[in-house]
């Protein structure tokens, strides 16, 4: 996620939770080490912390990885220390599929690049309102998909405790 979409989520939502994507995160750690064997082996590492099945158990793991490589290399350890807990935010949900689901954000990216796709070849809208009623349709458009395919499951997203309880429905 990017600067502005950062402040603007704090702003607006501020109890919202982010989850970094795990393969950007991934890449970004892979160039910060040289060579194949240790690039391999936090591979490897960051594999382990993220296959862990609570929250604790994969902080317990990160404290590991990070005082690991900090001899010698002692920037990757900082690094690791500052951004790797931004992972984690996935184990507030309920175990099972919606980890599997929601550690990443391509789902995200793929609506990006389709809206991307779809809006380039109008090039220019004539008004903001245009822009706004195709943006809307391709997302009702999508919305349909993602029910037809349940790839977020009502019944799953029922159980995911709000970090807000003022945004709890109350019966």
């Amino acid at each position: 996620m990017n600067i502005r979409g950062s402040c603007a989520l704090r702003r607006f939502l501020p109890d919202a939770v982010n989850q970094r994507c795990h393969v950007h995160y991934l890449r970004n750690a892979l160039a910060k080490v040289s060579g194949t064997r240790r690039q391999q082996q936090l591979l490897a590492a960051l594999r382990d912390v993220w296959a862990a099945p609570t929250r604790t158990l994969a902080h317990q793991r990160l404290m590991a990885l990070i005082t690991s490589p900090r001899t010698p290399l002692p920037t990757l350890a900082e690094w690791l220390e500052t951004t790797a807990a931004e992972t984690l935010a996935v184990y507030l949900l309920p175990a099972g599929e919606l980890h599997r689901r929601l550690r990443t954000t391509n789902s995200i990216e793929h609506e990006h690049g389709e809206m991307q796709r779809r809006t380039k070849v109008v090039r220019i809208f004539p008004n903001d309102a245009s822009l706004l009623r195709l943006g809307t349709a391709l997302a009702l458009e999508r919305n349909d998909q993602w029910l037809e395919r349940r790839y977020l499951n009502a019944e799953e997203l029922a159980l995911i405790p709000s970090p807000n309880p003022r945004l709890t429905k109350t019966a």
